[in-house]
């Protein structure tokens, strides 16, 4: 009845083994380690395994060229050290030539003089597991490599990697990053709403793009695209958050700079005639809708035409573009000044009461009169000044600032004049 039970259980084992991914061997310590014994699973590598009964093949005909020299050595140091077991990662050859990657590992069976006879091993595939260990090097690889800025967070926002573009950016050891938050990198200079925007977003499973202002270890600033994607775990919840990013720095300049062109007068500097327009148009709907008001002053250079015919235009530009510097000396507390066209000025002021612009006219239109220009000695200008009322369209407002104007041209030049 023992004898019965103990074949039983014997053989529940071997079927259990059979039906695992574990092959069972048992061999002689001898020139091509004679297999005495092998689970039928090993026909999963695509062999039978009665041709390694038969010694048609052997595991020198399996193992790769490469790993068969080493296990050969390890396995003969061992045996001689009287180690009791070697575990090793080798190729397995496949009959298409393909190979699987195996974890082997060897029992040594010795005889009563310490000598090895027998070796019982095991074998795992696990080319799954070494080909998804691979990729993560590359990965890895091309991560530490990108000129891209990449990070990773835990659920708390507490960095748990850092790459080394974003450490050559920002000028920090990787020692100082770990364990902190991505908002040490934040500008003072960042919109704070922004913050919010994010984890609001992230926090809700959904991926986060948007440009953000980031500081260096000295100071300074860089601006980033930067993209944020939250990682689930096998339970669905978040555990990580990756953020990927690239230094648009200089694109952000490019742009600023086409903006402040696209918004300044290239001969003089001040603002163009389109950006006061702009500015105009939204302080009147502002600050209408609050009772509040705001003064123009418009001025242009008195016979202007006629120094350009006596003089040359290089000559009229030059007191265009001094002009413009008196203006911009004479108002430091005006919000706007600009050129509106050809030899004409303006000047807006958001909180600059109708007394007050009618003085600052004046002092204007003196120190022109005044100054001693190049080549052509005395310049004078004449000037319109008015206010805005909660009634007016745009048109009303531009129209009486030229009325204002004409009206000083007309009563003799070099004066001021309010409608």
């Amino acid at each position: 009845m023992f004898d019965t039970g103990s074949r039983l259980l014997q053989q529940k084992i071997i079927d259990l083994i059979n039906n695992s991914e574990t092959v069972v061997f048992y061999c002689e310590y001898a020139p091509k380690w004679p297999v005495r014994y092998l689970t039928d699973n090993f026909a999963a590598f695509g062999y039978d395994p009665e041709a390694l009964y038969r010694q048609e093949l052997c595991y020198q005909d399996l193992i790769h060229p490469k790993d068969l020299a080493p296990l050969e050595q390890e396995v003969a140091a061992k045996a001689r050290d009287g180690d009791s077991h070697l575990a090793k990662t080798i190729r397995l050859r496949k009959p298409d030539g393909d190979y699987a990657w195996v974890d082997i590992r060897l029992t040594f069976e010795r005889n009563a003089a310490g000598d090895v006879t027998h070796l019982l091993g095991k074998i795992v595939d696990v080319t799954d597991k070494v080909q998804a260990e691979e990729r993560l090097k590359i990965f890895a690889k091309v991560i530490e490599q990108t000129a891209d800025f990449v990070k990773i967070t835990d659920r708390d926002g507490r960095l748990v990697f850092v790459n080394q573009a974003l450490l050559d950016k920002t000028g920090y050891t990787e020692d100082e990053l770990l364990g902190k938050t991505p908002g040490m990198l934040k500008s003072e200079m960042q919109d704070q709403t922004k913050a919010k925007a994010l984890w609001d977003k992230i926090l809700s499973g959904q991926v986060y793009q948007n440009r953000i202002m980031n500081r260096c270890k000295d100071g300074s600033t860089y601006h980033e695209d930067t993209t944020i994607s939250p990682i689930f775990n096998a339970d669905g919840d978040i555990e990580y958050f990756v953020s990927t990013g690239k230094d648009v720095s200089e694109q952000v300049k490019m742009q600023q700079a086409l903006n402040e062109m696209a918004m300044k007068d290239v001969l003089t500097g001040l603002c163009n005639r389109r950006h006061l327009t702009g500015v105009i148009e939204t302080e009147m709907r502002q600050r209408m809708q609050n009772g509040q008001t705001f003064s123009l002053i418009l001025f242009d250079v008195d016979h202007f035409k006629q120094i350009n015919d006596d003089y040359g235009h290089d000559v009229g530009d030059e007191i265009l573009i001094e002009i413009a510097r008196l203006a911009k000396r004479l108002s430091p507390d005006i919000d706007h000044v600009g050129r509106w066209g050809g030899e004409e000025f303006l000047l807006l002021g958001l909180d600059l009461e109708l007394p007050s612009a009618l003085g600052l006219a004046e002092v204007l239109r003196d120190e022109v009169a005044c100054f001693d220009f190049p080549t052509v000695g005395r310049v004078t200008v004449s000037v319109g000044v008015t206010l805005c009322r909660e009634e007016d369209t745009e048109a009303d407002l531009f129209k009486r600032a030229d009325q204002a104007l004409y009206q000083a041209k007309h009563n003799g030049r070099n004066r001021v004049e309010v409608f």
